[in-house]
């Protein structure tokens, strides 16, 4: 993920195969996780919008109430080639995040990026937004978010 192949990647973790605590995954969305995009001297960062940031409290206890919900967008120049990429990120703790999409879920994750051009920023978005888990889209996973489940 350092922007300079286009392409995209979905994937979900199952909290429940590793059986790590979700605190970890909460430090997972908010740290590392896409610092090759991020803090790279090739890429530039455009946008954040972080829909709900709850911190877990790190006790070890299960359930654990830290949320984390955001997307990202923004463009990379590597080995000469242009790129805008984007990415939809969830750490669901114990709260409405978690009763949709995947049940067993700790982590989402997408990445897209396509050749920078003047439709790359609506093509990005729609790919974000056609993605789903467990029949859930992306932007069900943000409507829970922001406490804004829609009826199904």
């Amino acid at each position: 993920m350092d922007g300079g192949v286009a392409g995209m990647s979905a994937t979900w973790v199952d909290a429940t195969r590793i059986g790590m605590p979700s605190d970890f995954y909460y430090l997972a969305a908010t740290g590392p996780l896409f610092s090759s995009l991020t803090d790279s001297r090739r890429c530039n960062p455009e946008s954040r919008r972080v829909f709900v940031n709850r911190m877990p409290t790190f006790s070890g206890r299960v359930p654990a109430e830290g949320d984390f919900v955001a997307r990202g967008e923004g463009t990379c120049t590597v080995r000469g080639v242009s790129t805008r990429w984007a990415y939809f990120v969830a750490a669901p703790g114990y709260g409405p995040v978690r009763e949709v999409g995947i049940a067993a879920s700790g982590l989402y994750v997408v990445v897209a990026v396509t050749p920078e051009n003047e439709r790359a920023s609506s093509l990005l978005r729609r790919l974000i937004q056609h993605t789903s888990f467990g029949g859930s889209s992306v932007d069900d996973l943000v409507d829970a978010a922001s406490g804004l489940v829609r009826a199904q």
